[in-house]
């Protein structure tokens, strides 16, 4: 049973919902509420549509859809030159050397290369040179790879002073925690939590929590995400930028250090956010 289930069952517990446990692995549970089962998988909850879950896990897709409402770094999005012939006809450059030249039209360098569905870190590059692009191009697009995507997405390199996971249940803000890394040491993977002795810190300063609310909130005014993380950065000048969005956010790492006491509360939230939603 991993931490999000387990926190969701000692909130059931502390509320007295109905829940069954349907798989050996503990991790599939359903609950009851007013009469009805709502599934938890994994790390899934039934709060989502299945179309608002695929545009979170599609960062190419969830940036042409916010990029207007909320500063992104800007993202350009390339198919595997040797994609299927099925989806030929969206093919815009035929080879590697014409994904950099077109990336070098528009970007400078470093910039980040990453693949456009994926989590912890994969296949995250920063890269400062035509060479290490088309070596990270090459990773991104390796069939072989267990890492494997068709779709490259070169980013704009932001230099991050700060970063955060923020939490939203029906686009209300519910917790925040950044992600530090003081004194901690990079291992090869850009994402702040899987550095050798990073830590994930509750935020409770309130003026910073009502800046990344009112940050996010053009987003959920354009459409509802019922229940995401959203991972926020902080420039060396004090902007903030939004990098992804996540339906299905695990908590891991903010239970390892801070305890699992504001998750379960969390999933309190959920389980009344779910008994008001079916009245």
């Amino acid at each position: 049973m991993n931490r999000n289930i387990k926190a969701l069952v000692q909130a059931c517990g502390e509320l007295g919902v109905e829940y069954e446990v349907a798989h050996a692995t503990g991790n599939l549970v359903a609950v009851v509420i007013g009469g009805r089962r709502y599934v938890f998988s994994n790390w899934s909850t039934p709060l989502n549509s299945h179309s608002v879950a695929q545009l979170c896990q599609d960062k190419e897709y969830f940036y042409s859809f916010y990029k207007d409402v909320v500063r992104m770094p800007a993202t350009r999005g390339y198919l595997a030159p040797h994609i299927d012939e099925r989806y030929a006809n969206y093919l815009e450059c035929g080879s590697l050397r014409e994904i950099v030249v077109d990336v070098e039209s528009a970007f400078g360098y470093p910039l980040i290369v990453k693949k456009n569905r994926g989590s912890w870190g994969r296949n995250v590059f920063k890269v400062g040179s035509a060479k290490e692009l088309e070596r990270a191009l090459l990773e991104v697009f390796n069939y072989n790879s267990a890492s494997f995507d068709y779709v490259a997405l070169v980013q704009e390199y932001i230099e991050i002073e700060r970063e955060f996971r923020a939490v939203f249940l029906g686009g209300k803000l519910e917790m925040v925690y950044e992600k530090v890394t003081d004194g901690a040491s990079f291992v090869d993977n850009l994402s702040p939590l899987h550095w050798e002795g990073a830590r994930a810190a509750f935020v409770k300063e309130k003026r910073l929590l009502e800046e990344i609310s009112r940050f996010c909130a053009p987003m959920f005014e354009k459409m509802m995400i019922e229940f995401c993380g959203v991972d926020i950065a902080v420039d060396k000048s004090g902007d903030m930028w939004l990098i992804e969005a996540n339906s299905s956010p695990g908590f891991d790492y903010i239970v390892k250090s801070e305890g699992e006491e504001e998750v379960v509360a969390l999933y309190r939230s959920m389980l009344g956010y779910l008994q008001k939603a079916g009245n």
